[in-house]
């Protein structure tokens, strides 16, 4: 499970595009740090709202083996 939500990253993100907030409001507004912001932002700008999506996998004991 991720930390924040897709919606939660996506809300901040845009907040920033747009140029209502900076990023040091967004961060304590949101209770997130500066790193994770800007990698959401780079993401975004690289591949859209799919660069939002977490890449993490859960493999099955079997297919690890």
């Amino acid at each position: 499970m991720t930390k924040y939500t897709i919606d939660e990253k996506s809300n901040a993100v845009l907040e920033y595009l747009k140029g209502e907030k900076n990023h040091k409001s967004i961060t304590q507004e949101r209770n997130v740090g500066l790193s994770p912001l800007k990698s959401w932002v780079a993401r975004y700008l690289k591949h859209g709202m799919e660069g939002l999506v977490s890449p993490y996998t859960n493999y099955t004991l079997p297919f690890k083996l």
